[in-house]
């Protein structure tokens, strides 16, 4: 498999990462930058051919990922357009910019690309991520199995309609920094009661990773695992009890509302 990656920023270096540990030399990754040390420092054998050297350099990609912020992508493409045409390149591009539709990039690249929109998230950093993914119409049943081997080796990944993909940005895209907020009111609630600080943060960490492997693992709804933690009278109901009255759950679910309406106004922008 051969996977070009232009933009080698954190989502870059993860996904590169990501490949290596899961395919080794079975992968071959051409990379690029506007800053060239960042190629450099990404390691992992990443090869340092621009768009225009793929032919010269024996290199005809499976998949192009544009792993750029959203404002470099229309000139981007433009230079992958012309590549493409010129060298007879046929791969998938694959845009994990935030808020660019398939339809934008195909007007730029032409009504016969084979487009696909991804929504990862930073714990892919780490091989915990998640990501969300769109295809146009034409792809391919292959091009399915090259995002899921991509993205999948960086964490977990699900398909959905481009439609759903604002929504995804609002649950998996922001929800880390909502979990984060959530870990540290954990810990500080326990400063409160008495624990010392690290010792509240440890612990908010491990709860929170054990009980969402809870979820994982038993593939039981939360809301039955809730009950087996709760007894009549009991400490854990005292604690619902005061997340209720801080309407904990429409908070929560207004939160991501929120981040996918306002993923919705950004891209209505572009």
């Amino acid at each position: 498999m051969n996977i070009a990656i232009i933009g080698i920023g954190n989502m870059g270096k993860a996904l590169i990462a990501g490949l290596r540990k899961a395919y080794g030399a079975d992968v071959r990754i051409a990379g690029w930058d506007k800053f060239p040390e960042m190629v450099t420092e990404a390691g992992g054998g990443v090869e340092p051919i621009d768009p225009w050297g793929w032919k010269a350099a024996g290199f005809v990609p499976d998949a192009l990922i544009l792993a750029v912020k959203p404002g470099d992508v229309p000139d981007l493409l433009d230079v992958v357009s012309k590549v493409s045409h010129e060298h007879r390149f046929d791969f998938l591009l694959i845009s994990v910019a935030a808020g660019v539709s398939i339809s934008s990039i195909r007007e730029k690249v032409g009504g016969g690309a084979r487009v696909c929109r991804v929504m990862p998230n930073t714990p892919a950093l780490i091989g915990e991520g998640m990501s969300a993914y769109a295809f146009s119409e034409n792809c391919e049943p292959h091009d399915v199995r090259v995002v899921e081997e991509i993205f999948g080796a960086c964490g977990r990944v699900v398909c959905l309609p481009e439609g759903m993909m604002d929504a995804a940005t609002g649950l998996s895209g922001s929800g880390p920094a909502f979990v984060y907020s959530f870990i540290e009111a954990l810990a500080e609630g326990a400063v409160a009661a008495g624990m010392p600080y690290k010792a509240a943060l440890d612990s908010a960490v491990q709860t929170v990773i054990g009980a969402a492997m809870m979820v994982r693992e038993t593939g039981e709804h939360p809301s039955v695992l809730r009950s087996r933690v709760m007894s009549p009278g009991g400490t854990t109901v005292k604690g619902l009890e005061a997340l209720e009255r801080g309407a904990f759950k429409g908070t929560v679910m207004s939160a991501v509302a929120e981040a996918a309406a306002q993923s919705a106004r950004l891209a209505s922008k572009k």
